[in-house]
């Protein structure tokens, strides 16, 4: 029992032809794009030849990027030993990366980042980023509730468009949190001819979409074609998802940590699969369920707008930033104590969830 850094080791040195790639290989993609590899893969104008793991990492040492392609501190020492793993491993090492896209934008509230990775002997991956540990993308993760399409929605549409003229046949995408939305949400929107292309849909804890956004666009078509994998007690993935189209793994974390995924357990090469999500989280999700689909969009972006407004309160820029700041919680208290009393209470339940105590 382990988790995807022990999964890679322990069977990184099949190859995709030895062994097929599968859910957790996509998981081990989905966390990959986390790293800063801004300064390392070709953009998607570049025209320029793919990098494998191994050439990246020689550039990381070369030019000395290692603290910025591990910045991200939530992540940082899981996301070297990870690497490390996949660039010694034959499985991962000669894959190659290409078509990189950022757009950050306060502007527009946006955060978006993706890449395309070529495993070899498997199906080319378009790769969605989550969101990362800047405040722009939680703010852009809070329009989801109440906004379709948010920008980066648009823009992943876009990415995909844009790299399935750049590639041939068949191909998959994958993202975890606000990642697996995107993966999900391209496809959906994408030509028929394109949907047809996309052999399978990986989305670790994505939030869903509201039902007016799957009626637009005819969900029903890619739905069989979606993988949805949350953890025990998930909050971010059951939100906006009515279904229940997902399977649930065990964690080796508690309440919202568990959406980490260096949490989710790997037992015998596979996720470790319950039944379905922990009871708690189940009450949970049917409250803010039940709760969100008694407002209409204007009561939504009022809510979520002030959830947003009580963070920025504290100044900080990103969440690691929140939670070193030890006045957080006082300067948040001040600002919901003045909501009225329904808003009060789900604002300090969500923000509970996140650890956020007010």
């Amino acid at each position: 029992m382990g988790n995807i850094i022990d999964y890679v080791k322990e069977y990184g040195d099949r190859t995709f032809v030895e062994r097929p790639f599968d859910e957790v290989d996509a998981l081990v993609l989905s966390q990959f794009v986390y790293m800063k590899w801004e300064h390392v893969i070709p953009g998607l104008e570049a025209a320029a030849e793919p990098l494998s793991l191994v050439q990246m990492e020689g550039m990381i040492l070369s030019e000395d990027l290692m603290d910025k392609v591990f910045m991200d501190e939530r992540y940082a020492k899981d996301n070297k030993a990870l690497f490390k793993a996949m660039v010694q491993s034959r499985r991962f090492g000669d894959m190659k990366c290409n078509y990189l896209v950022e757009d950050k934008n306060e502007e527009i509230v946006t955060q978006f980042f993706a890449i395309t990775v070529f495993p070899v002997g498997a199906l080319p991956v378009v790769v969605f980023r989550g969101t990362d540990e800047s405040m722009l993308g939680w703010k852009e993760d809070f329009n989801m509730a109440y906004r379709s399409p948010v920008p980066g929605q648009t823009l992943a549409s876009l990415y995909l468009k844009q790299v399935a003229l750049r590639i041939d046949g068949d191909f998959v995408t994958a993202g975890h949190s606000k990642g697996g939305n995107l993966a999900a949400y391209s496809v959906m929107t994408a030509p028929k001819a394109l949907q047809d292309r996309v052999v399978r849909i990986y989305d670790y804890d994505g939030p869903g979409f509201k039902n007016e956004t799957k009626s637009r666009h005819g969900y029903e078509k890619i739905e069989d074609k979606i993988f949805k994998v949350v953890p025990e007690s998930s909050i971010v993935g059951v939100i906006l998802e009515h279904a229940g189209g997902y399977k649930a793994t065990d964690s080796t974390a508690k309440g919202a940590m568990q959406h980490n995924p260096y949490t989710w357990v790997i037992s015998d090469g596979a996720f470790a699969y319950l039944t379905d999500v922990r009871h708690s989280s189940g009450l949970f999700r049917d409250a803010i369920t039940t709760w969100m689909s008694e407002l209409g969009d204007d009561e939504r972006e009022l809510v979520f707008g002030t959830i947003y407004n009580i963070l920025a309160t504290t100044g900080a820029e990103t969440t690691i930033e929140l939670k070193k700041d030890r006045m957080a919680p006082v300067n948040m208290l001040k600002a919901i104590i003045d909501l009225p009393e329904d808003t009060k209470e789900r604002a300090k339940e969500i923000l509970h969830e996140f650890k956020i105590h007010v």
